[in-house]
């Protein structure tokens, strides 16, 4: 049982600390998407909330509006630290509103979400002067989905979200993100993707302190054959896989001609 409160704030506009973007909006505070691996959970301390990271979400309430003249043709993000397309936005419609002041506003629109519900937007996002819609994807396989990203959309929705979006002249991206050592199959999700997709990331498995035990006790229940890898990578904090894997992914994009960002690795590529 997820615990629904509405918060009231000043405004719902935040300086960008991503690069290449200058605003990022959240509407939410929590996500039910409940990832075993969410970076985000060190929001909770802030929140005040002693459910679990997942078991909560607060709806923002803003009386302000955004203003055309701020936002005017800038790249503002929806969102860094939730899903603006949670199951609760259909009932909610903060991120629809959000994207109807915009529109007004002219904004370049930087979409991040694992929600096919970005389509019940389609007559909105093909409004804006500039949008791009971004799915994460950390593997291709459903079975890896159901344990690690329960309250998301399945992948077979996503891949099909990305391809009507595509059909309908909204740019895509695939962030294949968070990379599972010896689980993700990176090649798999740009195989399975790339006639639909326009743009890729790449993100590696980021261990905060905060959540390392849960993840790892993820891996040893569900994937006990990857442990000693994981040992080597996080524990023992051996960078060369990630090098490695770093190389082998822009080697791979630019061999193929496929436009490509890798966040990870003492070399980080682009294309």
């Amino acid at each position: 049982m997820i615990t629904i409160t509405t918060t009231p704030v000043k405004t719902l506009l935040s300086k960008s600390k991503i690069p290449g973007l200058d605003y990022v909006i959240n509407p939410y505070v929590g996500c039910p998407h409940k990832c075993v691996y969410c970076y985000a959970e060190y929001m909770r301390k802030f929140t005040g909330h002693s459910e679990e990271w997942g078991d909560f979400l607060d709806v923002k309430e803003c009386p302000v509006p955004l203003r055309p003249a701020q936002l005017f043709r800038t790249k503002v993000m929806l969102s860094s630290v939730t899903d603006p397309y949670n199951p609760y936005e259909k009932q909610y419609e903060l991120t629809r509103k959000l994207l109807k002041q915009l529109i007004v506003c002219q904004a370049h629109v930087y979409i991040l979400t694992k929600s096919a519900l970005v389509l019940r937007d389609m007559d909105l996002l093909q409004q804006m002067p500039s949008c791009e819609v971004a799915f994460s994807i950390a593997s291709t396989d459903e079975s890896f989905r159901q344990l690690a990203e329960p309250g998301a959309s399945s992948l077979e929705e996503r891949k099909n979200a990305l391809k009507i979006l595509h059909q309908n002249g909204i740019h895509t991206a695939l962030m294949a993100a968070p990379l599972f050592p010896g689980i993700s199959d990176w090649e798999n999700i740009i195989t399975e993707t790339q006639s639909y997709v326009e743009r890729y990331s790449f993100d590696s498995l980021n261990m905060r302190p905060a959540y390392q035990r849960k993840v790892m006790n993820f891996v040893a229940q569900h994937y006990p054959q990857v442990l000693p890898l994981y040992s080597e990578i996080f524990l023992q904090e051996n960078p060369q896989y990630w090098d490695k894997l770093s190389q082998d992914i822009a080697a791979y994009c630019r061999r193929n001609n496929i436009r490509f960002d890798v966040h990870f690795g003492s070399a980080r590529s682009r294309n």
